[in-house]
């Protein structure tokens, strides 16, 4: 199912320039054909192509067809890797595995503090549409590692993964809960200090095996494995 992006659904909806062009000009359809939207909300609807407009495309008739509602939500905070198609990729996996937001951050250890959100922005739609997904990454702008700590307050499970040998895996701690919060630091790992600091949040050491992974590779293992042990 080939799967259109529009944000606020209406009963006259218009796709956006990119999303009309894409249908008109790339997939070649037609006035009057019938075409699948989502809202990125969780949401499947249907609609008729009203015109040929490469610039707004209009659609009527549109129709509610299904409505996925997720179990739980997994919050992935993450330090971004060094080289910015580390990032692209990782946003891709993660939309693909149905990750609900990724925050950016830039701790003791970090590389980079800067992240191209309009390009990862559409990086995540792209994937969320190849996926047949319902629902759309949120993506955060990057902030500080300390900044994030002082404004979180949510509740559910929390997880910071480092390398320390003493770490439990995910498996050995997992409890049933509606929200998974989870810390991935920089190559470098994250500080003494930060780890003291997260701790005094309620988050809990995890490790992620034995072997040194990298971060994006890192997020990806640690968020499929809470879907895993969720299904």
């Amino acid at each position: 199912m080939q799967l259109f992006y529009l944000p606020d659904i209406t009963n006259k909806a218009i796709l956006s320039k990119e999303e009309s062009f894409h249908c008109l000009k790339v997939l070649r359809c037609k006035k009057d054909q019938l075409i699948h939207l989502t809202d990125g909300k969780g949401n499947l609807f249907s609609a008729i192509i009203d015109d040929e407009n490469l610039e707004a495309c209009s659609l009527r008739k549109v129709k509610k067809l299904l409505s996925k509602k997720s179990k739980y939500k997994i919050h992935l905070v993450v330090a971004p890797p060094k080289r910015i198609e580390k990032s692209e990729w990782m946003i891709e996996k993660i939309s693909e595995i149905g990750v609900d937001k990724v925050t950016f951050i830039y701790s003791q250890h970090s590389e980079r503090r800067k992240i191209k959100l309009d390009r990862l922005e559409k990086i995540s739609i792209a994937s969320m549409k190849q996926s047949n997904s319902f629902k759309k990454l949120k993506i955060e702008e990057i902030t500080s590692y300390q900044n994030f700590l002082k404004n979180f307050n949510k509740s559910g499970e929390k997880f910071i993964a480092h390398m320390d040998k003493e770490n439990k895996t995910i498996k050995t701690i997992f409890k049933i809960n509606k929200t998974y919060t989870i810390l991935i630091g920089p190559e470098g790992d994250f500080s003494s200090n930060e780890i003291i600091d997260a701790h005094k949040k309620k988050f809990k050491s995890i490790s992620l095996g034995k072997n040194t992974l990298k971060t994006e590779t890192a997020s990806i293992i640690a968020c499929y494995s809470i879907i895993q042990l969720m299904s």
